[in-house]
């Protein structure tokens, strides 16, 4: 499954800062766009607040000592959390910080002074606060846009204070980096200190909030399989506020426009939707002697509760119970809930609850790992017999419709294991065939992550333990001699211009950029068993093997090409494509994308420009469009850009993904002062799949 979290690198990346330490990013998730689904913003308060943003981003403890505190969190409390040595510089000078994460994306940070770091900018409340306890100073909420959050509450009546932009890491971006060298992060607060119960608003630049509310279930999923915590904590459900003044602060949460839930009336609280089934509880205290009292007494309103999903009640229960001293904790069996005193968690008391069953749910139907449980089984025969038995057959036997290969081939699925081969298959189909894209994408029924379920259902059930291993370097043979072996051996089934009669069709463009030469030199040695392809290796020399494969990647560009190029990498004069010709007008969506058709005009038109191909050398020699230059965005990009011109010349970059490993150059392009600079909207698959003009070879 390793291919699946590479894939997904870098949009997680984007929500999520720290996974970038995590999960290194692979060619991924570039996929996207689209709005919530009616049914999302039916469930989902607090629309003009926060757009599609996702609910609680983050509540942030102040503390005395960091490393302590980090220490009793994860070893007592149960958290997952990094190593000391990867506490980072806080926003603000003098500070240290580091967090948990969740797989709801929200977060808890820890902020303490540093003596040795402090000057006289760093912000004096911090101190003040932490000299007499410590606790959640603040928490905010995610807003797909600061401005219009900002527009929406001042036409509700808050004072607000300007937008903030600001880096989220004192590091300094370097290789082909998702950091350009610009603000991350941009805030929002209220003017009105006295309001402390209110919340700041964070969004995240390097998020695409549609793609993350259209994939939910892939973001879900993916994050819940790097969030372990060992306390057993999936998320956060709610925080609870302490005010003391409860009908001011609900008409201001009113005012704000989220929605108050009044299935549970109480004279001291009152309870507001976020995103899903998150919420914001707000408490007054009924006694002069409680908890409650004693908090607002001590330091006014604010975070006096944090409640956890966890995946199972009991065994969080048992945890922390073997952690903890018993005046410590308490287990309230009929309401399901586990209270950890605010003593003994650095101010704040802790509430654990089972999870919705839809929760857990979700995450037991997506959950990929080294096999699928029953449940996830079971989603994905649902989900074959629904969208693939109709033309590869019940038992994935195929040729059920459309001449659909089996699906059952051990040779085909343990080639295709380590490949993105079946992956972009499925998702961006083959154009001129009964094969469409079935990625949400593409217009298709399904998210990444559905797609990834069918792919490991159908390896395991062909019994791939162990995948075939297949070298990505290209085959060299006689063009022209493979060209009479596939007209005496292959044609017949797959047609004269590769067509596909009985078999696939070979002369397919989304085929060739897809498969490796050792892929189809596999498939034509071996054959695919539980099909009619038979395997040439007794019939055909190691020479004729090799000059077929060549001769099938020569058709890349088209069947009635009379042969392959031979390429080589560009050197950098020859970087800029007709230097001495006018520049191309571009109309860019979103300021940043530039779909396929007009680069193909503007390579019909001769126009000066520059196209960048962000995958591997690999890659590049396998399919790539005319007069690009392979940039792999892993490798350092210091030498590269010198040889760059920056006079204002277009630079368009492209990958497969469509914009994960391109979005990382052009980020790096922009930290280097490159400022016309665009990714081609749809990738190379699709730019193959339309027609135009690929090149290949060695």
């Amino acid at each position: 499954m390793q291919k699946a979290f590479t894939f997904f690198n870098t949009a997680i990346a984007a929500i999520w800062r720290s996974f970038m330490l995590i999960v290194p990013l692979l060619l991924i998730i570039g996929i996207v766009s689209s709005c919530q689904t009616a049914n999302d913003k039916e469930k989902d308060s607090g629309y003009p607040l926060l757009g599609a943003g996702f609910g609680l981003y983050s509540s942030t403890f102040l503390v005395d000592d960091l490393r302590s505190t980090r220490d009793y969190f994860v070893d007592t409390l149960g958290f997952d959390m990094s190593e000391p040595d990867g506490f980072e510089k806080g926003t603000f000078d003098g500070t240290l910080t580091t967090s948990i994460y969740f797989p709801d994306m929200s977060t808890i940070g820890f902020l303490a002074l540093e003596d040795s770091l402090v000057t006289d900018s760093t912000p004096s409340y911090i101190s003040k606060f932490l000299a007499n306890y410590e606790g959640v100073q603040s928490y905010s909420l995610s807003s797909s846009s600061a401005d219009t959050t900002y527009d929406w509450l001042t036409a509700q009546g808050f004072q607000m204070d300007s937008v903030q932009s600001y880096r989220t890491s004192d590091n300094p971006p370097e290789g082909w980096s998702r950091d350009d060298g610009g603000n991350q992060e941009r805030s929002l607060d209220f003017k009105q200190v006295h309001l402390s119960y209110l919340p700041r608003f964070i969004e995240d630049v390097n998020t695409d909030y549609q793609k993350m509310h259209r994939q939910r279930n892939t973001y879900y999923a993916f994050f819940r399989s790097y969030a372990n915590h060992p306390n057993g904590v999936v998320g956060i459900a709610s925080l609870q506020i302490a005010v003391d003044d409860l009908d001011e602060a609900r008409k201001a949460y009113k005012k704000m426009g989220l929605a108050e839930l009044i299935d549970d009336p109480s004279d001291n609280k009152a309870r507001f939707q976020l995103k899903r089934h998150q919420e914001i509880e707000l408490v007054a205290s009924q006694a002069t002697d409680d908890a409650l009292s004693k908090f607002l007494q001590a330091r006014g309103s604010g975070v006096f509760a944090i409640r956890f999903d966890v995946a199972n009640l009991d065994s969080t229960y048992q945890f922390l119970s073997e952690r903890l001293p018993a005046a410590a904790l308490t287990l309230d069996s009929l309401n399901g809930r586990i209270t950890v005193l605010s003593d003994y968690a650095q101010g704040v008391q802790l509430e654990f609850v089972n999870e919705p069953n839809e929760q857990a749910l979700r995450a037991e139907k997506f959950k990929l790992g080294a096999k699928l449980d029953s449940v996830a089984l079971d989603n994905a025969a649902d989900m074959y017999q629904k969208y693939c038995a109709l033309c590869h057959g019940e038992n994935r036997e195929g040729y059920a419709a459309d001449f659909a290969p089996s699906l059952r081939s051990h040779s085909l699925l343990a080639t295709s294991n380590t490949s993105n081969f079946l992956r972009y298959t499925v998702q961006f189909g083959r154009s001129g065939t009964a094969m469409a894209g079935y990625l949400d994408s593409q217009g298709g029924p399904l998210e990444y992550i559905e797609i990834e379920l069918i792919l490991q259902w159908l390896y395991e059930q062909s019994g791939v333990e162990e995948p075939i291993e297949l070298s990505r370097e290209p085959v060299l043979g006689n063009v022209e001699l493979g060209a009479e072996i596939y007209s005496e051996k292959c044609a017949v089934c797959h047609g004269p211009n590769g067509e596909g009669i009985s078999a696939p069709a070979l002369g397919n463009a989304m085929l060739l950029a897809t498969a490796t030469d050792e892929f189809l030199k596999y498939a034509i040695m071996e054959g695919r068993d539980g099909t009619p392809m038979i395997g040439f290796k007794d019939s055909l020399s190691v020479d004729e093997i090799n000059g077929l494969t060549a001769f099938l990647r020569s058709r890349a560009s088209g069947w009635n090409i009379p042969k392959g190029d031979t390429v080589r990498i560009p050197t950098p004069e020859e970087y800029v494509l007709n230097p001495n010709s006018e520049a191309p007008n571009f109309d860019l969506r979103d300021g940043l994308y530039v779909p396929s058709k007009q680069v193909y005009q503007a390579m019909q038109d001769s126009a000066r420009m520059i196209i960048l191909d962000a995958r591997s050398k690999v890659a590049w020699r396998q399919t790539h469009i005319p007069g690009s230059v392979p940039v792999p965005y892993y490798e350092e990009p210091e030498a590269f850009v010198e040889d760059l011109p920056n006079d204002g010349t277009w630079i368009v970059v492209y990958c497969a993904c469509p914009h994960a490993a391109s979005q990382r150059v052009i980020n790096t392009l922009k930290r280097y002062g490159y400022e016309n600079t665009a990714i081609i909207d749809e990738g190379v698959l699709v730019w193959a799949q339309l027609g135009y003009p690929v090149k290949n070879g060695q």
